[in-house]
């Protein structure tokens, strides 16, 4: 059983309240377009924060003054039996699920009907309400909670943390389960493919977005999920994904050649990476507002473009007017929970700063003790989005065409892993590895041992 009483009573703290009930349903099975097939189920991320229940039809009240907690559970369906079998009696559901009562959905509106306000959550769905007995409560004060969710979702208790670890121990030996498959003539799918078996094996059936497989110049595409281009010689891979574990997210990002050695540009482009995200590292700790963070990594990633020659100038002058971000053009991580792009990333009030790179930041508060960050600098070349930068008067003379020109097969490099901040650091979640000499001597010894198996064949 997942603690989530401990939930409920932070959302209440922060929420404020001292009487009414709180409403939030469950996500339901929903099928594809005009047709009976069934598409992959996965609850409400602020149900199952709630409750801990991941089926589907559910709902659940919170009476604020009581904190008693009760689970509506869908009422016994003969058709549905003969095709799913028999759900969970009343009796097993209060047993599994850190609850007060089961009850069956029939009683629900009687139990709304009871409260002088309900309050519920902008996503919610009130179909199943009689607003004609229940009074529900204004857009405003539905806000007020929702926003409580997101500050109690912010801080991790530590059965949050535990699961999440575990999602990144899934996910870092999917990682280089990958890694030690890889070589030129196979597909971007196959390496797919054998990230989604191992999650599987390992019992995480849900991945937390799209993964990405991305080679050579597909590596310069952020959210690149084609995922079905061969693998050539000299090629970079970024491989962007991570599993879920019982709901929680991974998000785990590691670049390495296809063939297993790195070339001497792609090494170099790789180091500048590998070296923003120690940097940043370095400044993660509880008090300190990410976009510092951001900064941070912006600064190494303009120190490194400018020791191999790409970037010509005066250092300042690239960061004030934004060249960097023509190669570093997203934020440098998010919040992570029970969604990968987790919530509360910009409190009321806190705007996005406009300005290239900056203004994707995923969010922009003072870290604190319990939060769950990605950090995931990268570099890379999209002629998309480095072209006007060459080509702009204001900004063209601190390109080094020549240079550039010489990196360009590099495609793109990303390195993300996820930190849980503590009072004075942090501590890394992700245990994948990514330096160089790690990631060629994993890959080399896996293509020696499959030489070895491949002659004991012959």
């Amino acid at each position: 059983m997942l603690p989530t009483r401990q939930n409920v009573q932070k959302i209440l703290q922060h929420f404020g309240q001292s009487t009414g009930l709180i409403y939030l349903n469950s996500q339901v099975i929903h099928e594809r377009d005009d047709t009976d097939v069934e598409l992959n189920f996965r609850q409400e991320s602020n149900f199952f924060y709630l409750t801990g229940v991941s089926e589907p039809g559910f709902h659940a009240v919170v009476d604020i003054a009581t904190q008693r907690i009760q689970l509506f559970a869908p009422p016994v369906n003969p058709d549905d039996v003969v095709w799913m079998g028999l759900p969970d009696s009343l009796e097993t559901l209060e047993a599994k699920y850190d609850i007060d009562q089961a009850l069956y959905a029939d009683k629900l509106n009687d139990r709304l009907a009871e409260a002088d306000i309900v309050y519920t959550i902008p996503v919610a769905k009130t179909q199943a309400i009689d607003t004609s007995r229940v009074k529900l409560a204004n857009e405003e004060d539905n806000k007020k909670l929702y926003a409580a969710f997101c500050e109690a979702r912010l801080i991790k208790a530590d059965w949050e943390i535990d699961l999440i670890k575990r999602a990144n121990e899934i996910s870092s030996g999917a990682h280089v389960k990958v890694m030690e498959a890889s070589r030129p003539g196979l597909n971007e799918a196959d390496l797919y493919a054998i990230f989604l078996n191992e999650s599987n094996r390992q019992g995480a059936f849900i991945q937390s977005y799209i993964p990405i497989f991305g080679a050579g110049k597909n590596a310069a595409t952020l959210h690149y999920n084609k995922n079905n281009a061969p693998l050539a010689e000299n090629d970079l891979i970024l491989v962007d994904a991570g599993a879920e574990f019982n709901c929680y997210a991974s998000d785990i990002t590691r670049t390495f050649p296809v063939n297993g050695k790195f070339t001497p540009e792609a090494a170099e482009i790789y180091n500048i990476v590998l070296d923003m995200q120690k940097a940043c590292f370095a400044k993660c700790k509880a008090g300190v507002p990410w976009e510092e963070i951001h900064e941070t990594a912006m600064q190494i990633a303009c120190d490194g473009l400018l020791k191999i020659g790409i970037l010509v100038g005066d250092r300042q002058e690239l960061l004030d007017k934004d060249v960097v971000a023509a190669f570093f053009p997203h934020g440098i991580g998010h919040q992570l929970g029970l969604d990968v792009h987790d919530v509360g990333g910009y409190p009321e009030g806190v705007a996005r700063i406009n300005r290239p790179s900056y203004r994707y930041l995923r969010m922009r508060r003072t870290l604190d003790v319990g939060n769950i960050v990605t950090v995931e600098p990268g570099i890379y070349f999209c002629d998309f989005i480095v072209d006007p930068v060459v080509n702009s008067p204001e900004t063209g003379k601190y390109i080094n065409v020549e240079g550039l020109e010489k990196y360009k097969a590099v495609g793109g490099v990303r390195i993300e892993d996820n930190i849980l901040i503590t009072e004075d650091g942090y501590i890394n979640l992700t245990t994948a590895p990514k330096e160089i000499d790690e990631i060629e001597a994993l890959m080399a010894s896996s293509a020696s041992d499959n030489e070895c198996k491949k002659r004991r064949v012959d």
